[in-house]
């Protein structure tokens, strides 16, 4: 009934454009725009969609690990299955889903990293039981959000403390604004490694990423900051979901030799505030937990939770 439709170049823009306009749960990040900026070689791309009578009813984006392993997708927080609007029912999506099933099983393990609700168009809550109940194991990370509302002050939402370091900052002239020039660009990236570090780690993107992704993404991503004067403070991040209205801080970068006032709460503040004046509804903090969501860094959740946040997760299925 269904056909598979194995992914090559030639098919960027037709899967692009159902991930677009014609899912429920696709997000640029499954895009072919924002996936092909991985240089080539750096995974070997497994990805595929069924079709049937032509139209394409789910997409996978994803990858073959040399363990013959398919993770949907290794090089994006989101992956598959991305399902089309016409196909996300009861009957259907079993349907697809047992399908691919049968197309996956050529491998030794799947990893379907799903796209979480408040980046749905749909509630995930139909999807999560069909793969459930398809043999797939449910393995979830800790993430939050920040549920904002017009009219009212996300520094009302903080807590006490985060609210006096927030008016301690009021008592100094900077400002926030976006990144601008590349030596902007090479300074936010400088702390950003040296944050990474302290926490024996580094950047995801590399410098030349983040170049190439604002060229690509343009209004999907931004970078703000603080300022002192001509001195750099702190930077952000951000990933923008307008279609569900939610707005992901990726990255945080902050001058940790400051002390004038906290950086990194000024810096929420300012970015919370913008995210309403522009309508979003959702601020998104990311993951609080490593090793695939065994451990939880309290410390993490608890500075995101001073903010207002609320629980959220993110799953992946395996079979």
């Amino acid at each position: 009934m269904y056909e598979i439709l194995p992914y090559s170049p030639e098919l960027d823009q037709r899967f692009d454009h159902f991930v677009n306009h014609e899912s429920v749960n696709g997000t640029f990040l499954q895009t072919r725009r924002f996936l092909n900026y991985h240089p080539a070689g750096r995974f070997t791309d497994a990805s595929f969609a069924l079709q049937k009578s032509g139209i394409i009813a789910v997409y996978f984006p994803g990858v073959k690990t040399a363990n013959n392993e398919f993770i949907s997708h290794q090089g994006s927080t989101f992956g598959g299955p991305i399902v089309s609007k016409a196909f996300y029912n009861g009957t259907k999506l079993r349907e697809l889903l047992e399908e691919a099933s049968q197309h996956l099983s050529q491998y030794s393990k799947v990893i379907l990293k799903i796209t979480p609700a408040i980046f749905s168009k749909e509630n995930p809550d139909l999807l999560e039981y069909t793969l459930e109940h398809l043999g797939y194991s449910r393995h979830t990370e800790l993430s939050n959000y920040t549920p904002l509302y017009k009219g009212t002050d996300p520094l009302s939402q903080c807590d006490a403390k985060h609210r006096k370091q927030f008016q301690e900052s009021e008592n100094f002239a900077y400002t926030y604004r976006e990144l601008e020039s590349d030596q902007d660009f090479e300074t936010f990236y400088h702390f950003l490694e040296l944050s990474k570090a302290k926490h024996q780690t580094k950047p995801v993107h590399t410098l030349a990423d983040l170049h190439d992704l604002r060229r690509r993404l343009k209004k999907k991503l931004r970078f703000k900051s603080l300022w002192l004067g001509e001195r750099y403070i702190c930077g952000m991040m951000q990933f923008l979901f307008p279609e569900t209205g939610t707005i992901h801080d990726q990255y945080i970068s902050p001058d940790e030799t400051f002390t004038d006032f906290h950086p990194t709460t000024a810096m929420h503040i300012h970015a919370l505030r913008e995210a309403v004046q522009e309508g979003f509804s959702k601020f998104s903090w990311g993951i609080s937990t490593e090793n695939g969501g065994n451990y939880l860094n309290e410390n993490l959740y608890r500075f995101k939770e001073a903010f207002g946040a609320k629980p959220s997760v993110n799953v992946r299925y395996e079979r």
